[in-house]
């Protein structure tokens, strides 16, 4: 029996046209706030041996955090935050519905603790635990991660659903550690979720 149900924060909650929309203007405040042109900030950004994410960018959050600059990269996010809302429209409903059936949430994520809470907050969302990339030190593609999560949140992977829009590190390495999985292809398919 399923008790917990564990969520990716991107793109599974929440729409990451967000990053999309802000990344610009990330990227010239930085310019802006550090004293660098085009070439210079580009230089710079190559030093600190970030990857590139699916969509061909750098995470501006970690790129913020690298750069000592996480308060600009908050101030822009919350911004954006008050401008449109970004959690997927069935959010709240399953999450209501699961606390309903007694069920624990969490939110398991690569993302940044503060983005997390952020989230959570602004959409008065109630998570049961959060676990984010920060508190192990690496990303859902390392078994550590998921050793960690299962150690330090006393989880029973086969008692836990782990949904996610990621099939290599939400679905495979969710199942490689023995958790329940559901693979969210579509993001208006949340709902499925209570039926499981």
């Amino acid at each position: 029996m399923i008790t917990t149900y564990l969520f990716d924060l991107d793109d599974t909650l929440v729409d990451t046209k967000i990053y999309q929309e802000i990344y610009n203007k990330i990227l010239q405040k930085l310019k802006e706030k550090l004293n660098l042109n085009d070439l210079t900030l580009s230089k710079k950004i190559q030093s600190l041996q970030l990857d590139l994410n699916k969509y061909g960018r750098y995470d501006s959050g970690e790129l913020c955090q690298k750069l000592d600059q996480l308060d600009l990269y908050y101030e822009i996010l919350e911004a954006q935050l008050k401008a449109k809302p970004l959690v997927q429209g069935q959010v709240k409903n399953v999450f209501v519905s699961l606390h309903q059936k007694g069920k624990k949430i969490g939110i398991v994520s690569n993302s940044m603790r503060r983005t997390i809470e952020l989230y959570l907050k602004k959409y008065d969302l109630k998570a049961d635990l959060i676990f984010s990339s920060e508190d192990v030190g690496c990303k859902k593609t390392e078994d550590t991660y998921w050793q960690t999560l299962i150690e330090n949140k006393k989880l029973n992977p086969e008692e836990c659903l782990m949904i996610g829009d990621e099939y290599d590190e939400d679905i495979l390495m969710a199942k490689k550690f023995g958790f329940k999985t559901f693979y969210l292809k579509e993001m208006g398919r949340l709902r499925e979720v209570l039926e499981i």
